[in-house]
């Protein structure tokens, strides 16, 4: 529970928040594991108020769920819930591609460029926490720029259940390394107009993402629900170089 250390800053709520969201996205509290707001609040060394409303942002972020007896739990992840979230992300995103590459601007493509050499450097130093943030930024960026303010919202909705799913992708071997070089492709695509090209890429990368992902779930799980099964609360959890970021090129 290295991740879980008391706090003693002005904006409790927040750094609560923080702490128990990278928690679980570090797998130190696993799916299933119960959020106990009493439990919480003294490991942390603060009152039960801010943890009780972190947990209940947490809920609206998708990462735990809330339930009417238990109280709120670390959201599983079922292979069934997963296929459908990537089938609709495979849509919006592919299509927020196709739209970048049409109007991306000079200094969104800068911005983005910036991410993906920031992402090999990532991938260099098998820094799995910092290339997690990176690809949340790039894809985040692509969804924004879109200038299509619908597809943003759904995308992140959709995103957000997409956070628990986080921690099994990066459990596969190799994802870093084939992500980012599928995100230089379609940031090639994007700097290049190429429209067709673009969204091909993106749902490509996320078609790939999709199926390591329900691999590794049952891989984890042999139950026909490809649910993971959940882990104790206080159970202990359980490379490649990268070439340079490209600078596509821009008209």
């Amino acid at each position: 529970m290295g991740t879980l250390q008391p706090i003693e800053q002005e904006r409790v709520v927040d750094t609560v928040r923080t702490t128990l969201r990278k928690a679980i996205l570090e797998g130190d509290l696993p799916a299933g594991a119960h959020l106990s707001v009493p439990d919480l609040a003294r490991r942390l060394n603060v009152s039960r108020s801010p943890v009780r409303e972190a947990v209940l942002q947490l809920v609206a972020e998708g990462l735990a769920v809330e339930h009417s007896r238990r109280g709120a739990e670390v959201a599983r992840v079922a292979g069934d819930d997963l296929r459908e979230i990537q089938a609709v992300r495979t849509v919006l995103e592919g299509l927020a591609a196709r739209l970048c590459a049409a109007q991306f601007t000079d200094s969104d493509m800068v911005e983005l460029t910036v991410i993906l050499e920031r992402q090999a450097d990532a991938v260099r130093h098998d820094d799995g926490d910092q290339y997690r943030e990176l690809d949340t930024a790039f894809h985040t960026l692509i969804v924004e720029r879109s200038g299509n303010r619908r597809l943003a919202r759904m995308a992140k909705l959709l995103a957000a259940e997409m956070r628990v799913a986080s921690r099994v992708m990066a459990e596969v071997p190799g994802h870093a390394q084939r992500g980012y070089h599928e995100h230089r492709e379609i940031c090639e695509a994007i700097g290049q107009r190429d429209v067709d090209g673009a969204e091909r890429a993106m749902r490509r990368h996320l078609d790939r993402v999709a199926s390591d992902t329900l691999q590794r779930l049952l891989q984890q799980d042999k139950r026909p629900n490809t649910k993971i099964s959940a882990a104790r609360a206080n159970d202990p959890p359980a490379h490649s170089s990268a070439p340079d970021a490209p600078r596509p090129s821009t008209p």
